[in-house]
């Protein structure tokens, strides 16, 4: 994830209009971004289809849970703070079955659609004001013998917008509360309060005592979540909702929690706001990373570098550099040789070109077509999954399946290929160079040619007719008829004139062949560090967009939640 790409996610979500919706935009842009990396994104995208439907219903009340164990007193609470039997409240277990929901008498209109979307059906009303203007539900047992009565409370959890959970002294430590319930929601609230009922069993003492154990646990919770110590103190209030002998129920902590003055709206915007960042936090724990500090790659720069250094050398040698610089320097001299030999030499570029043989031995475009047949790419895969085999076993484990993805031979290979035929391409047709100092030689050749030619008629007259010529003194030979000395003056000329073209042609092509070979190798070298690990490169990539997306998720919604 580049700078600007954060830069702009972050102004998206500062500018947005509505804060909660930026947030629930930043979770899709984390889901979008885990599906990158093979993590699953359904519940994520679940909470923000509720997400979306929660706000979008009228009214200005929100939702509390009473959620419990069985005999923990939820509907004698219930029943205490109305005042008269709202949830019948039985020493047979369990008794509740299916939610019930005590509303005001003036939010029902509005709450009736409300709760319905959530599951409740049986709804009671009343007429107090001064609780404000919150529904109460009366859930099932979550640790129910029925197990229908638990999946209720599962299914109905996540549509309510804050939750008491309720204890007592001999279930407050119980683990279907800590482990089942608290370790998952505890996170995912903005509004909740543990209720430690039937208090009046406990001396004063004991009850600050286990008021702190609780207190303890409830922070333990916290602590071991994905935020590391990111959810809120939950406050403990201690509760006498059905005290022996006549004495008057104590719910003073309860109510003045409930009565608090918090707007109904932002309880239910908070949390939203707050499982929003909860799961994108769940959701960076699985991919192996922490929002508050930088992420780092699956593969860092000093082992990737080595690695596509390997693979690259790999492949060229694959490619074959050296026969292909062979080739360039075959086709010039053949370029050479077609316009710088003169008459002869054009017979002899027709006769090399039909026999087959410049293809052979002098085509660096088809040689290069033909690497396949040359060499095997399984040494520059081999080079780029032995690069991975560190990061694999240090990656997590929701993570591991896909990054292991990244490792299998086909695709790395396939890739490759695509890498090589890519640099090839990009080099572009190789056509041999020309020099105009070759068709001026040419035409020295051809004049050479010529009087090569009136010389061999003059030997062959002087031999046939006999006529008087003049003769040269040479050494050691003595005298040779001078149609002899021209004759080997020309072929002299003409070879002299032929290493002269050959020479030159071999500069020409030594250099244009060293030209085209690092202009592939540069190539090569290009495709394979930016496609080599391309299956990597997205799986960092993914990684990266999830960093970012958490990250603005933690400074946008966590630190200053949408009101």
């Amino acid at each position: 994830m580049t700078v600007a790409t954060l830069a702009s996610l972050e102004a998206a979500t500062a500018g947005a209009a509505d804060p909660l919706q930026a947030c629930l935009a930043g979770l899709l842009e984390a889901a979008d971004a885990a599906d990158g990396l093979g993590l699953p994104t359904s519940a994520l995208r679940v909470t923000h289809a509720e997400a979306v439907t929660r706000v979008g219903f009228p009214g200005d009340a929100y939702v509390l849970a009473f959620v419990g164990g069985t005999g923990v007193g939820k509907s004698s609470l219930l029943n205490a703070l109305a005042g008269s039997t709202v949830s019948a409240a039985s020493a047979r277990r369990p008794t509740t079955s299916s939610p019930i929901a005590w509303v005001p008498a003036a939010e029902r209109a509005a709450l009736v659609p409300l709760l319905a979307w959530i599951g409740v059906e049986d709804i009671r009303e009343h007429s107090g004001t001064e609780l404000g203007p919150v529904a109460i539900l009366d859930l099932p047992d979550m640790d129910s013998v029925e197990g229908e009565h638990r999946a209720r409370v599962e299914a109905v959890l996540p549509r309510v917008d804050a939750v008491a959970w309720v204890t007592d002294p001999e279930k407050y430590h119980d683990a279907a509360l800590h482990d089942d319930f608290l370790s998952t929601w505890l996170p995912r609230l903005a509004r909740q309060v543990m209720v430690l009922n039937k208090a009046d069993r406990l001396s004063a003492a004991d009850g600050q005592r286990v008021r702190r154990d609780l207190e303890a646990d409830l922070s333990g919770v916290a602590t071991r979540g994905p935020g590391g110590g990111g959810a809120q103190q939950v406050p403990v209030v201690l509760t006498a909702a059905a005290p022996g002998a006549g004495a008057a129920a104590d719910l003073g902590g309860l109510r003045e929690w409930l009565q608090d003055g918090v707007a109904a709206k932002a309880v239910v915007r908070a949390r939203i706001a707050t499982t929003v960042v909860d799961l994108a936090r769940r959701l960076a724990a699985d991919a192996g990373i922490d929002p508050r500090r930088p992420v780092t790659r699956f593969l860092d720069d000093g082992p990737r570098a080595a690695a596509i250094e390997a693979a690259t050398a790999a492949v060229l040698r694959a490619v074959d550099l050296a026969g292909l610089q062979r080739q360039a320097e075959a086709a010039t001299r053949v370029q050479a040789r077609s316009r710088g030999t003169g008459p002869i030499g054009h017979l002899t570029a027709l006769v090399y070109r039909f026999s087959g043989r410049e293809t052979h031995v002098a085509d660096p475009d088809a040689y290069l077509m033909r690497w396949r047949e040359r060499g095997s790419l399984a040494p520059a895969v081999e080079s780029l999954r032995t690069s991975l085999s560190a990061p694999l076993r240090a990656a997590s484990p929701a993570v591991r399946p896909a990054l292991a993805r990244t490792l299998e031979p086909a695709p790395l290979r396939q890739g490759l290929e695509r890498a090589v035929d890519r640099a090839i391409s990009g080099v572009g047709a190789l056509e041999a160079p020309t020099s105009r100092w070759w068709s001026a030689i040419g035409f020295l050749q051809s004049l050479v040619t010529v009087g090569m030619a009136l010389a061999a008629a003059w030997v062959v007259l002087w031999i046939v007719a006999r006529p008087e010529v003049d003769s040269a003194q040479l050494p050691i030979i003595g005298a040779v008829p001078m149609p002899f000395v021209v004759l080997v003056v020309f072929i002299g000329l003409g070879y002299l004139l032929a290493r002269i073209l050959g020479l030159h042609a071999g500069h020409v092509g030594r250099r244009w062949a060293q030209g085209v070979r690092r202009r592939l190798a540069d190539a090569v070298a290009s495709e394979v560090s930016q496609r080599g690990l391309a299956p990597l490169d997205a799986l960092e990539n993914s990684r990266a967009r999830l960093w970012t997306a958490v990250s603005t998720l933690e400074r946008r919604c966590a630190e200053r939640p949408p009101d």
